[in-house]
């Protein structure tokens, strides 16, 4: 239990904003790094505020993991050491306006200046011209993809984004006992498992009872239904199977609650900007606009339909 214990922590971690603020600052300050997806070059200068636009950026790509309408799948890191005047003067141009609080606070990620991420602010790849690849991710929607670089950046996880990492690691492994209460986010789908995981902590008593016994109670029959109910909720609700995404026949309980309630927006300002009025993100679609209001450990609710109420639970 202390290795899916571990893996559920990192997944409910806070972000670790020290390591994000210090990754790869301490270069030249012509140095410049590129972030390659399908979508464009953005560059960022190996300066605090460039590295925390970077950071930015990527929280960017995370809140958007798991969008069906997303288009990035992989995402490389270059490193241009000797670039052109061109190159350095296209560097942070994502910046619009930048606060002088993010420049004083330690903070690995820009929350109050004024950022811009949308295409106009790529640059094409001839950029990469001298450039050394020093790190590649899989952005598919995977929950090893997502933990590798939630982890690797110290970025924050929106309630959505957990649910679908936690439905992800069920999928794969089985039910582990999900999160406490006291952790970033409550599990939303702990309601829809709450009778097998009664089921299965009477199966575990019964092994710890019975440790000379061959029999295992049924634990595995119901594990197998776990990860069928996981990966039933993958496609209904998010549209991923198997790690990738695929359409199906069926309307999501947010689909289904989108075309009741056909409020566009349902969110405020504030609320899209993390609690932070002073920080924005500009995103070209509304879908994307969505997961960028569930940034760190202040962001804006899921949208779900009201469930009966449940207990957390712990196996």
């Amino acid at each position: 239990m202390s290795i899916l214990n571990d893996i559920w922590n990192r997944i409910a971690r806070k972000p670790d904003r020290r390591k994000a603020a210090v990754t790869e600052t301490s270069g030249t300050e012509n140095r410049v790094y590129a972030v390659v997806t399908e979508e464009g070059v953005m560059l960022f200068s190996d300066t605090p505020k460039g590295m925390k636009a970077r950071n930015s950026y990527l929280q960017h790509l995370a809140d958007g993991f798991f969008n069906v309408t997303k288009v990035p799948e992989t995402l490389r890191i270059y490193e241009i050491d000797l670039p052109t005047k061109r190159v350095a003067g296209l560097a942070d141009n994502c910046i619009e306006k930048l606060s002088k609080a993010d420049l004083r606070s330690t903070d690995g990620q820009l929350r109050r200046s004024v950022v811009n991420f949308t295409s106009d602010k790529f640059a094409d790849r001839s950029v990469l011209d001298g450039g050394v690849c020093r790190a590649k991710f899989d952005l598919r929607p995977d929950f090893h993809n997502f933990d590798r670089l939630t982890k690797e950046f110290g970025l924050g996880i929106s309630p959505r984004n957990y649910d679908v990492a936690a439905l992800l690691y069920i999928s794969e492994n089985g039910y582990a006992g999900i999160v406490a209460a006291d952790k970033v986010h409550p599990f939303s789908y702990e309601y829809e498992f709450r009778e097998l995981a009664e089921k299965l902590g009477d199966s575990m008593r019964a092994r710890m009872n019975a440790p000379l016994s061959a029999h295992d109670f049924g634990y595995a029959a119901l594990q197998k239904e776990a990860k069928e109910m996981a990966a039933d909720l993958l496609q209904s609700e998010f549209h991923i199977t198997d790690g990738e995404f695929r359409l199906g026949a069926r309307i999501s309980r947010t689909e289904r609650m989108e075309m009741s309630h056909p409020v566009s927006y349902p969110y405020s300002e504030e609320e899209q900007t993390g609690g932070l009025p002073e920080t924005h993100y500009r995103q070209e679609a509304p879908e994307q606009r969505m997961f960028d209001s569930q940034r760190q450990v202040k962001h804006a609710a899921s949208i779900t339909p009201q469930k009966k109420e449940k207990k957390q639970l712990i196996l």
